[in-house]
């Protein structure tokens, strides 16, 4: 009998650690922490900075690198364009390129390096970043399983119609001058209006499950949404503009939004 063809090599990811990968389209390289103990089909995560913030930046103040060494999984950190790098969330800002086209290439390249899942993709993102990460949930669900913006600008968004529904939490504190809870004069923004359009796209009814974990972060859940998908909400009562939980953060007691925010997205699969 003619012999076997020879097995397909299985995927073998990058040495557990930091890692820049090959700059796409002349950007400034990603760069990838591969989690001690990530194996072949962890998850991912994409961690995308705020206006004026690099992928070192982020990655220093949410921990999320030695968040992924603790549990596993590996986190990719691109950075937008720009002398101030700023994420282009309308797609309308004249001169500047379509991120959701780049973030669409720097997915499959990150997932590659890593020998991750594809299907367990998520997106997570603060200010600038943050509102690019519920862009990429809007545009992009055929690659992300779940996304959680954090002080995220939702002004700017354009209408919304994914492929599929997204798993979606919102954090933002109560108190943030930069971007405002309820919005601006015209409400245009505002964290309520974003809940509700969720509501909406994830097709979840009843009310929500009110929580108090802690004495200045309100917690709400709408689990009964449609193929598992849930939208989940958490407001600190005296954070300003920022990622809760971060050392400079004024007046957050003990709320982590890396810990936080990961134990959401791992929740989640692509279906």
């Amino acid at each position: 009998a003619p012999a076997s063809p020879p097995a397909a090599p299985a995927c073998v990811p990058l040495s557990a650690g930091t890692h820049r990968l090959p700059a796409i389209d002349g950007r400034i390289p990603v760069v990838l922490h591969v989690g001690r103990g990530a194996k072949a089909g962890a998850p991912l995560v994409l961690g995308l900075p705020g206006a004026g913030q690099t992928a070192r930046d982020f990655a220093t103040y949410t921990g999320y690198s030695e968040m992924a060494d603790r549990k596993g999984f590996s986190v990719a950190y691109p950075t937008a364009t720009g002398s101030r790098p700023f994420w282009n969330i309308s797609g309308t800002q004249s001169g500047k390129p379509d991120d959701v086209a780049y973030l669409r290439e720097v997915i499959p390249a990150a997932v590659k390096a890593a020998c991750a899942d594809p299907a367990r993709v998520s997106v997570t993102g603060v200010s600038n970043g943050g509102g690019m990460a519920a862009r990429m949930a809007c545009e992009a669900a055929d690659l992300v399983a779940a996304a959680a913006p954090v002080a995220g600008g939702y002004k700017s968004l354009p209408d919304c119609q994914p492929s599929r529904p997204v798993p979606m939490l919102e954090i933002h504190g109560a108190i943030d001058h930069v971007v405002p809870y309820d919005g601006d004069e015209t409400g245009a923004g505002s964290v309520p209006a974003f809940l509700k359009q969720w509501r909406r796209l994830d097709g979840c009814v009843g009310a929500a499950q009110r929580r108090t974990p802690r004495r200045n972060v309100v917690e709400l859940r709408w689990s009964r949404c449609t193929r598992g998908t849930a939208v989940e909400h958490d407001r600190i009562t005296d954070a300003d503009h920022g990622w809760p939980g971060e050392d400079d953060i004024d007046g957050v007691d003990g709320f982590a939004s890396t810990r936080r925010t990961w134990s959401f997205l791992a929740r989640y699969r692509r279906n």
